[in-house]
């Protein structure tokens, strides 16, 4: 892990350059981890936190805050990214999804052209990334982030850490050395050429993060919580609802109707589950916004189940099943496109030949809402990353054919050879 840059704007000392993992299970656990990778300060990033943000060789006395929390926290819906001249040869990305900063973000580098290569390579992963000005703007956008710290509290000093003070004093100095602290500017330099091969697999390892396997144990919470829906509620009916993957948990919406001449906004609003936030778009329409805690885990590529194997047993699974669908696919494998790592000086990282070699094939599932038990036990390697259901009151219930018909996406995890 590098050093952290400082950059002071205003009154708020901002860091930039943290090392973000994600958090997939109990943050205060995650940040035991701070300590463990010599991390001198820390910061959790999302609402519930998501990511935790690593920062080494900063001050240890004087608030900072990570620059790459305060863009997320302004920007807790959708996709972002931004390019920041922090210096004539310093160009470092920023960039968030859904409140989260991004793993592979607040990175800096020694171009222009390299940061936009980088910005390009976040947007295969979000397809919908949105670029903030930064031609004119940079200075505005820092500026905005400075303001943005006066309401949030600073990065957390990671305290218990065993080092004398002699090393801390180095350390301090290396980083200062290494930013251009006191009006010395220089760009991102790293004090030792970084391994390929643990650089190649902190990339693959942050890749397979993005898209946690759901699992048995997955699958089933989510059509518990399907099956928990109101079709029917104060007179209401629901026309349908749809998931998908947030910060920290899943953001669900349900659309219900006024079927009652009866009914008004008030009865519906007694009748709702807890957690739901509702708002009435007309006199006839209602939507209620929820969350849904939905378990995963991070792929491991020694227990993913191997190519061959899912060709013939999955499949085979799969096509015992399918006449309770209205449709069962599966796509080819494709071979999961993990970014190269690149060195201090923006070049790419040589790939290790022997490097696991993981694969992902979409899967696409159509029909009944009772029928999608049959898929739990198949979902070992699988994660899901869109959910639709729609109601039809007048369908006449028959194998595949149901009131409540679910449309799930996903994507299956496999190791090649």
């Amino acid at each position: 892990m590098a050093a952290t840059r400082l950059l002071q704007v205003g009154q708020a000392a901002l860091a930039f350059g943290l090392d973000w993992v994600p958090v997939l299970d109990d943050p205060e656990a995650a940040c035991a981890q701070a300590s463990r990778e010599g991390a001198g300060h820390q910061v959790l990033s999302g609402n519930p936190p998501a990511a935790l943000g690593l920062a080494r060789g900063l001050p240890r006395r004087g608030a900072c805050w990570s620059a790459a929390d305060l863009l997320a926290r302004q920007h807790p819906q959708g996709s972002v990214a931004c390019v920041l001249p922090l210096d004539p040869r310093t160009w470092h990305v920023l960039a968030c999804h859904e409140g989260v900063v991004l793993a592979r973000a607040d990175r800096s580098y020694p171009d222009e052209d390299l940061a936009g290569r980088a910005v390009d390579a976040l947007r295969l992963a979000c397809p919908r990334l949105r670029i903030l000005p930064a031609d004119g703007g940079a200075e505005m956008l820092l500026q905005g982030l400075a303001r943005q710290a006066a309401g949030v509290p600073p990065m957390r000093y990671v305290r218990g850490r065993a080092r004398p003070l002699a090393v801390s004093a180095i350390l301090v100095l290396a980083a200062a050395a290494a930013w251009g602290w006191n009006g010395l500017a220089g760009p991102v330099r790293a004090g030792a050429a970084p391994d390929p091969r643990a650089a190649w697999e902190d990339s693959l390892a942050r890749t397979l993060a993005r898209q946690p396997i759901h699992g048995e144990a997955g699958t089933r919470s989510l059509l518990r919580a399907l099956m928990a829906q109101p079709v029917r509620a104060a007179g209401w009916v629901l026309q349908g609802l749809h998931c998908q993957p947030g910060a920290g948990a899943w953001q669900c919406r349900s659309e219900y109707r006024r079927l009652d001449p009866r009914a008004d906004n008030r009865g519906l609003l007694q009748a709702a589950p807890a957690g739901w936030r509702l708002d009435f778009p007309s006199l006839d329409t209602a939507r209620a916004d929820w969350r849904l805690p939905l378990p995963g885990r991070a792929p491991q590529p020694a227990s993913l189940p191997a190519s061959a194997l899912v060709a013939r047993d999955w499949a085979s699974a799969l096509q015992a099943v399918s006449p309770a669908f209205t449709a069962l696919r599966m796509d080819p494998p494709r071979a999961l496109a993990v970014p190269a790592p690149h060195d201090a000086q923006g070049r790419p990282l040589p790939e290790p030949p022997d490097l696991p070699a993981v694969a992902t094939r979409a899967l696409r599932v159509e029909g009944p809402l009772r029928s999608a038990r049959l898929l739990a036990p198949l979902a070992r390697s699988v994660s899901w990353h869109k959910v639709q259901l729609s109601h039809a009151p007048g369908t006449r219930p028959g194998l595949k054919h149901s009131r409540l018909i679910l449309h799930l996406e996903g994507s299956l995890y496999e190791s090649l050879p």
